[in-house]
């Protein structure tokens, strides 16, 4: 079962290693203050607003908030408003933290994506694997402020030894060559490495302590070569796609699923503090993409991710028989997965893997409240999970003072229905105010007429 789902989920492209481990370079410092495309960023007070606690679900009526540069500058019924800060009536609307949309691969969906995922209130984005000479130039460009779009961590490419044609790799083949590899990526400034289905158990041994010594953690895949429990143990940070429903062991080979069978496993992951990416909506979705349904929200792809898509049906061939047991495996994680994951203490992360930009997140919280989670804890994969991940927790993820000004006003109140995340009035990118009639020309500019 896991080898079917590899044949099609690759092509696709779809804990600190140690507890002892510095913080990744990301992780170490607020980015500096960005002036955005449109020069000095002027104060921006929200007036009256509703501002959620996304940590605890509640709600403080009637504050306004205050941004100055790229952080929010003073909260509270009483603020005083400087000569010449943009003034947002937030009276009847509710403030959340801005999205981060955690496996993204932004050379699939394209560069002239970037300003959709802001549209939809997306801040940031964790790259899962993209060519060097793309991924790093684009992150840095939008760090540096000459490029609008959502902050960007990145692996650059992945430590694989895949078939030659598969995309946004550096193939590896032994021990020493995966050292050499994690070094050449640190260099290079990557911010995490990326290991992936055909990484060589060996090569990801040794890339986990290689990381480890240089202050980078590694995310991924599981290699089909080592087992779950192996990486746990090892320090892999992050797990996706439940590493083709490998997490959830049996119910991915049609055998009756039953939580007792892996609670050993669900506490160790827990215990060892590896993240969770179940990228939800690509396993809820794909199965219908190959049979030849739309893309969801393909009106809205660029050229090169419908091109991807096309791409990737022609040559999968997937039998109907396994992507009907790929439906059941993904049934499973819905129905019971999930759930049972949350309930021995794991933690997860909000991603899409190379979905239409932005939408696709929308529809990944909707999927962790169809898995049991409430609409607080799904905004929570999007938000306060992200910066504890990435160790920003001191300047993202939260609406307090001090902390980066990246922020999203709705329309309406997201704990009672988690659509209303959709409901966007204006964005806060790092201090830079995205207003609606921006919001609605991004999302107007990027629908076609028709799909191809």
């Amino acid at each position: 079962m896991r080898r079917v789902f590899v044949s099609w989920i690759v092509v696709w492209l779809g804990a600190v290693a140690l507890v002892t481990n510095p913080l990744p370079a990301y992780a170490q410092a607020g980015p500096a203050v960005e002036a955005g495309v449109d020069g000095a960023i002027a104060p921006v007070a929200l007036t009256g607003v509703t501002l959620i606690d996304i940590e605890t679900g509640a709600r403080r009526t009637a504050v306004t908030v205050l941004t100055q540069a790229d952080r929010i500058a003073a909260i509270g019924p009483k603020v005083a408003i400087p000569r010449g800060a943009t003034r947002v009536s937030g009276k009847g609307k509710f403030l959340i933290p801005g999205l981060w949309d955690m496996h993204t691969h932004h050379q699939g969906t394209g560069e002239e994506s970037l300003d959709l995922f802001v549209a939809k209130g997306v801040v940031g984005t964790r790259d899962m694997g993209g060519d060097k000479d793309f991924i790093l130039p684009l992150r840095d460009r939008v760090r540096a402020g000459t490029l609008f779009g959502p902050e960007i961590v990145a692996s650059g490419p992945m430590v694989d030894n895949a078939p030659p044609e598969f995309p946004y790799r550096l193939h590896v083949t032994n021990a020493e060559e995966a050292r050499v590899a994690v070094r050449e990526l640190k260099r290079l400034g990557v911010d995490f490495i990326k290991v992936h289905d055909h990484t060589p158990r060996e090569v990801f041994f040794a890339a986990i302590a290689e990381a480890s010594q240089v202050g980078l953690t590694v995310s991924g895949h599981v290699p089909l070569s080592v087992k779950v429990e192996e990486a746990a143990d090892l320090g892999i940070r992050s797990i996706e796609h439940l590493a083709n429903y490998e997490v959830l062991g049996e119910c991915s080979t049609g055998e009756t699923y039953s939580l007792s069978s892996y609670l050993r496993l669900f506490d160790k992951l827990a215990a060892k503090g590896v993240w969770q990416t179940p990228t939800l909506a690509f396993e809820q979705t794909l199965p219908d993409v190959f049979e030849g349904k739309p893309l969801p929200h393909a009106e809205y792809a660029s050229d090169s991710l419908l091109e991807l898509t096309h791409r990737n049906i022609e040559v999968s061939h997937v039998p109907k028989a396994s992507l009907d047991k790929l439906r059941y495996a993904a049934r499973v994680t819905l129905q019971q997965g999930i759930h049972d994951l949350y309930s021995r203490g794991n933690r997860f992360l909000a991603g899409c893997d190379g979905l239409v930009p932005g939408f696709c997140l929308h529809d990944e919280l909707q999927w962790f409240t169809k898995a049991g989670l409430s609409p607080l804890e799904a905004l929570q994969t999007a938000t306060i999970n992200p910066a504890r991940f990435l160790g920003r927790e001191k300047f993202q993820g939260t609406i307090e003072v001090g902390q980066r000004a990246d922020l999203v006003l709705l329309d309406a109140d997201p704990l009672t229905d988690i659509r209303n995340v959709q409901r966007i009035d204006a964005v806060i990118l790092r201090g830079k105010l995205v207003t609606r009639p921006t919001i609605d020309r991004i999302i107007a500019e990027h629908r076609r007429a028709e799909v191809q």
